[in-house]
């Protein structure tokens, strides 16, 4: 049997690097001593973080 190679393409297509936030630091909630990561482009922890509701698909009800 002869040998194959199988070969594949990124998905994305995008060869773009994450974007990135300051580093070192810190949730924003009193008394709250958490570190955050640089990806994460919020002031607080995801504890913390106040709730947002997302708007879905649809009409917008008055």
């Amino acid at each position: 049997m002869a040998e194959r190679a199988v070969r594949g393409t990124s998905l994305s297509g995008n060869d773009r690097p994450s974007r990135s936030f300051g580093s070192g630091r810190i949730c924003r909630e009193p008394g709250c001593s958490t570190k955050l990561s640089i990806y994460n482009n919020g002031r607080f922890c995801y504890q913390h973080e106040p709730m947002a509701v997302p708007r879905t698909r649809g009409k917008k009800i008055a």
